[in-house]
């Protein structure tokens, strides 16, 4: 009778060969997995689940310049370009969003809200007329909403995985900080630690990982990767290491999952099937949470 090890180690074989029909794609989910869990930790600590609403869908604005851009100049319509205003908007509005709500300017949600409705209402009215000037959808428009896992490409699995890698040096670096701030910013500050540095590095890296996850879960989803990871932890735990490790480990197993389900029924897209692992995942270890009677921490 075969062993929890080679168990685990036939599924993930089966899922490089099968998921999503690429090592690229593989790697690519597993290194957002991975990024997504980690700051989880802190979006939910901090309560910014809705901060990466705004961000991710603030990347339809960036698609629909792009194709305005592509009606104006048709050399430029390309499958790239949509993907490029994502880029520039994604980090445009989390640099925005900092801005506004550093210091209370503007409230943090009503920042948000402004830059999501904005670029939501910019990007449905650049769709609309691209498709009323050339009879289409624009190229990229069902990808930016589900995600595609078929167009990765092996140089994007390696910049995810630089996302990834930079994602884990800077919490390795600067997370006794960046968790003080999480909890109180103006004791943080008090405390001697760069709350401003450490407010905009964090919005960076969120837009960094939504940028990425997007072609993973599209921006309607990817908001799940970065928030019921860390909400799954901090059900079972509120230390740091615990529940970092214990977010790292609930995220690559639903994206796993998530890439299996996806190649087994052509149906079920891979990003929904992801977010809906993910999420069964957190029922299941509330469940086991009440049944403990350990308190709810998804909020701390």
């Amino acid at each position: 009778m075969p062993d929890a090890g080679s168990t685990t180690l036939t599924f993930i074989t089966a899922t490089i060969s099968n998921a999503a029909g690429s090592l690229p794609a593989l790697i690519t989910a597993s290194a957002m997995a991975v990024a997504c869990a980690v700051l989880s930790v802190f979006v939910v600590s901090r309560r910014w689940a809705f901060i990466g609403e705004g961000i991710s869908h603030s990347g339809l604005g960036g698609a629909g310049t792009a194709w305005v851009l592509a009606l104006l100049f048709p050399a430029l319509d390309q499958p790239w370009l949509p993907y490029a205003g994502v880029v520039v908007f994604c980090l445009a509005t989390a640099i925005g969003i900092g801005y506004l709500s550093r210091g209370q300017r503007v409230n943090s949600d009503a920042a948000i809200g402004i830059f999501m409705v904005a670029s939501l209402a910019w990007g449905i009215l650049a769709q609309q007329i691209y498709r009323r000037a050339r009879s289409e959808n624009p190229v990229g428009f069902d990808a930016l909403f589900f995600g595609r896992m078929s167009d990765i490409s092996p140089q994007f699995a390696i910049a995810a995985a630089g996302v990834c890698v930079a994602v884990v040096i800077v919490v390795l670096m600067l997370g006794k900080e960046i968790l003080s701030y999480c909890f109180d910013p103006a004791m943080a500050e008090a405390s001697g630690v760069a709350v401003g540095f450490i407010h905009y590095l964090l919005m960076v890296l969120v837009a960094l990982t939504i940028i990425v996850g997007v072609k993973i879960a599209g921006n309607v989803l990817v908001t799940a990767l970065l928030v019921l990871p860390g909400a799954t932890a901090l059900l079972l735990s509120d230390r740091l290491r615990t529940a970092i490790t214990t977010a790292v480990a609930t995220g690559l197993a639903g994206t796993l999952v998530g890439l299996w389900a996806g190649a087994h029924w052509s149906a079920l897209p891979t990003g929904p099937a992801i977010v809906l692992a993910l999420f069964a995942e957190f029922l299941f270890f509330f469940v086991i949470a009440k049944v403990r009677g350990l308190p709810a921490r998804a909020s701390p």
